[in-house]
């Protein structure tokens, strides 16, 4: 029950307490400003309960009740879903432009540029296959096509490489950021008390924590009863539960042309693939480009080294040459095709020809100079329909894939620009709601200061009140 002066004292003093709290959590919020994830932070007051004074009813003043959190679940959540989305369309884009970029027509060392050349320069060795020259400038034609195979097979081979080695780190990552909502969950676990007292820069840094995992692949959180997240990945995979969680990694034994994700149960026991299971996020983007687009233009270069090597070797193989070459036939112009290794791995032109150029077959019959039967129909080669069941010659095959290529890489640039706009939107409406405004809190700090020196006022109101009073009885 209050009691006069004493209820006025006790009135300023938390008064003033409240004021000073205040004043701590704006400076709260602006030491953290530019602190990533952080929500924004306010004390929520509420009046003490009144009391009966004789006939009346006294207010006993204000309280914090709590220290509440700027944070709207739904929005993290939308943040979250968007990042996933943006995650992949950023991996998927720029790892289809790098592919894309080993078959850009600008360049002048691509496979369409070089088998043109060589088009080009069996035409002349038809039109004098007895010259010298004509042969030497076939080999030299020949052997930058074969090089031009040989690299663009290369290169997306070692994309792929590149591709497992960031998955590799990225699994690495998606690790620790487990680990790190699991200790979250655990030290949150221990400091809360009930859902008025919360640590809410802990459950930032879980909120920070999930959203860099979305980066990464699809999650989905599920709140328990103590408000601590269990998390599940791709295909439903348990991934955190309280303070346990699971571990990420490559599989390079698995059997299959590249490595696998597998995941681990809490206990470090067992694994499961889950590789085909990524539907959004970075990882995902990544697989998509490793195993579907570069793992088919790959294959398609296998076969359009197979095909049109051994066609144009068909063929070759009826003809005879010059010289010591023009009694005898059955010669190979590529070797590699033998199906040990990966034909666009190992094509190239026969040693025997890379030693003598007279072993070229031009003609139809032997010891018969300038026949060019042969030439002629290894010129027919090129418009041979022996690809897409028969529907497509080998440079219609090769811009064929190369124009999907293109067109894919063109849809990822786009569907990339709508996830960086969603995206976008989704932080903006979150940021809103949770960032710290320097005018706003400065605006609170002078708001908080006055606060507290009109409660110093009351204090100082009362004890002079109580010298007056003491002066009574003197």
């Amino acid at each position: 029950m209050p009691t006069g002066l004493q209820h006025i004292l006790n009135v300023g003093g938390q008064s003033l307490g409240n004021s000073r709290l205040g004043i701590e959590v704006t400076g709260h919020n602006i030491s953290n400003a530019q602190t990533p994830g952080y929500s924004r932070q306010r004390p929520d007051m509420e009046p003490n309960n009144p009391v009966q004074f004789g006939s009346l009813i006294l207010g006993q003043g204000a309280k914090v009740a709590r220290i509440a959190r700027a944070h709207n679940e739904y929005l993290e959540q939308a943040v979250r879903r968007e990042t996933q989305v943006h995650g992949k369309a950023e991996a998927y884009e720029h790892n289809l432009s790098r592919l894309e970029g080993y078959f850009n027509p600008d360049l002048t060392s691509t496979i369409r540029m070089r088998m043109d050349s060589f088009g080009s320069a069996l035409r002349d060795f038809a039109n004098m296959p007895e010259e010298p020259a004509m042969r030497i400038h076939l080999l030299e034609t020949a052997n930058t096509m074969t090089t031009a195979i040989n690299v663009t097979h290369a290169n997306v081979t070692e994309l792929q490489s590149d591709i497992s080695e960031e998955l590799s780190v990225e699994c690495d990552v998606a690790s620790q950021k487990l680990r790190e909502v699991a200790l979250l969950n655990k030290e949150i676990l221990a400091l809360q008390m009930g859902d008025e007292t919360r640590p809410h820069d802990l459950e930032d840094r879980r909120d920070l924590a999930l959203k860099e995992l979305s980066k990464l692949m699809d999650i989905q959180m599920y709140k328990d009863d103590r408000g601590l997240f269990t998390v599940r990945g791709p295909g439903g995979q348990l991934l955190v539960e309280g303070i346990f969680s699971s571990e990420f990694k490559l599989d390079y034994n698995s059997g299959h042309k590249q490595p696998r994700i597998v995941c681990s149960d809490f206990a470090n026991t067992k694994t499961n693939d889950i590789t085909d299971k990524f539907l959004n996020g970075k990882i995902a983007g990544m697989i998509d480009v490793r195993d579907k687009h570069a793992q088919k233009i790959r294959d398609n270069l296998n076969e359009f080294a197979t095909k049109f090597g051994s066609s144009f070797n068909e063929i070759h193989a009826q003809g005879f040459g010059r010289a010591e070459f023009s009694e005898f036939n059955g010669r190979d112009f590529f070797e590699g095709l033998d199906g040990q290794f990966e034909a666009a791995q190992q094509i190239s032109v026969s040693r025997l020809i890379q030693q003598d150029t007279n072993a070229i077959s031009s003609g139809m019959t032997s010891r018969t100079p300038g026949d060019n039967v042969i030439a002629n129909e290894l010129i027919k080669s090129f418009k041979k329909p022996m690809f897409e069941n028969g529907t497509a010659t080998a440079t219609g095959f090769y811009d064929n894939f190369v124009a999907t290529l293109g067109s894919a890489t063109m849809s990822a640039k786009n569907e990339l620009k709508a996830a960086q706009v969603v995206k976008a939107n989704a932080e903006t409406q979150k940021e809103q709601i949770s960032g710290v405004s320097l005018d706003e809190e400065a605006a609170n700090m002078l708001k908080y200061q006055h606060l507290f020196t009109a409660s110093s006022k009351i204090i100082t109101t009362a004890d002079e009140m109580f010298k007056t009073v003491l002066d009574l009885k003197r």
